[in-house]
């Protein structure tokens, strides 16, 4: 190993999982080499094996924490003190929310829950330097990703719908780190709609932004099998009591910096974090039907929107129809009209198939591809985005580890 080289560690006891990692380190130009294997598990490490850590000294561990967990966390805390640009990832069953925060706590920047996967020891990596400033451009700073946010005056509209979907063919269609925020605090239903269970909520997070960095970010956020990332609303109504509009305003800057599309579901009222929303957001899609109430409701809301919005750029306010029929008795002119803003985009109207889609907890954009309301959804995020086809990378996921790593482990020339 040349001085410039990362040394790492695997401490695992399962062949697969170590040579996976091995390979995903290997394969990639990643300024990180495998300087020891330990195949025996972490309870039974011995002063041979403490000698050869010691001598190789690395400076990020993959570490098995195995059938206990509890006693394998402070292995990883006997790991890292002592060696403050240590970095250690763990790795082994799904842990609970408690022994989760344990893990942090006791110095583990990741974990990640079996199955151990190709793409999970990718972003673990990813995550690693996008906590010190680092990303794939290998510049040192990155722009702050777009949030877009989406609100409906009148419940039913399906702007939930049309918000989880978006982000789920977002992230599809351009291959970006997309997260799906849930700011509906009180009846939000993001999650349902995906089909998971998370395990923390928004609110979680609020608790305990204090101490947040990217690692433990990530243990507030549910992975989608889409590749969509969730930050869901809180399971009880009334833990939304204790947010307030400062405190959205900091996260969601926060979030900013961590993905490349943040979209947030927002509440159907006025309230301080819907407003602090809005404050943050890059664009607000307001969704209504082809209705009198809606659009009534649309209107009544507008003055306060476009003050919000005087600040802002001038397509800031766009106008989404949702449940669209070209035989609707309102024709879109009368809406533009109406509201004095033109229609950005419009949904077909296919209720019966996006009704089936939330009751199965699957987005619609992922199992009809036939729908129209599928097509026009596609069409809306290629216009969002500006991506008209998605991207292929004929290498295939290990092609896109090109990371400036060595700047993670905050190197000291003397």
């Amino acid at each position: 190993m040349d001085s410039q080289t990362i040394k790492s560690a695997i401490i695992c006891t399962d062949s697969d999982v170590r040579n996976l990692v091995a390979k995903v380190i290997a394969e990639d130009d990643l300024g990180i080499e495998v300087g020891l294997e330990v195949v025996v598990p972490f309870h039974e490490i011995n002063d041979s094996h403490l000698e050869q850590l010691r001598q190789l000294n690395p400076e990020l561990i993959f570490l098995d924490v195995g059938d206990d967990p509890v006693m394998g966390l402070k292995f990883a805390q006997f790991l890292v003190e002592g060696a403050p640009n240590r970095r250690v990832i763990g790795m082994g069953e799904t842990l609970s929310p408690e022994l989760l925060m344990q893990a942090m706590q006791a110095g583990v920047t990741e974990y990640l829950p079996a199955p151990i996967t190709v793409e999970k020891v990718q972003e673990s990596i990813d995550r690693l330097a996008r906590k010190i400033g680092g990303h794939r451009g290998g510049d040192d700073r990155r722009e702050p990703g777009k949030l877009y946010a989406f609100f409906s005056p009148k419940g039913g509209a399906g702007s939930t719908s049309v918000a989880t979907n978006t982000a789920v063919a977002l992230h599809i269609l351009t291959r970006r780190r997309v997260l799906l925020v849930d700011l509906d605090l009180e009846l939000g239903e993001t999650a349902l709609l995906l089909g998971v269970e998370p395990r923390f909520s928004f609110v979680d997070l609020v608790r305990n932004f204090h101490r947040v960095d990217e690692g433990l970010l990530a243990s507030y956020i549910e992975r989608h099998e889409s590749g969509v990332e969730l930050l869901s609303a809180p399971f009880h109504p009334a833990k939304a009591e204790t947010v307030t509009g400062d405190q959205i305003r900091q996260i969601l800057q926060f979030l900013k910096q961590h993905y490349d599309y943040v979209i947030v579901d927002s509440s159907k009222s006025f309230t301080a974090p819907t407003l602090a929303t809005f404050e943050q957001a890059d664009a607000v899609f307001l969704v209504t039907n082809v209705n009198l109430p809606s659009l009534r409701n649309i209107t009544r809301c507008l003055p306060l929107l476009e003050r919000m919005g005087s600040v802002k750029d001038d397509d800031w306010l766009r106008i989404l129809v949702n449940r669209y029929q070209p035989s609707d008795p309102i024709t879109l002119k009368e809406i533009e009209k109406t509201l004095g803003i033109s229609v950005f985009w419009t949904l077909s109207n296919d209720f019966e198939a996006v009704m089936g889609s939330i009751n199965q907890g699957k987005p619609i954009v992922l199992h009809d591809h036939s729908s129209p309301y599928t097509k026009d959804l596609k069409g809306f995020v290629s216009a969002l985005s500006g991506v008209s086809e998605p991207t292929k990378d004929s290498k295939g996921l290990l092609s896109n580890l090109g990371r400036p790593l060595k700047k993670i482990f905050n190197r000291s020339s003397a």
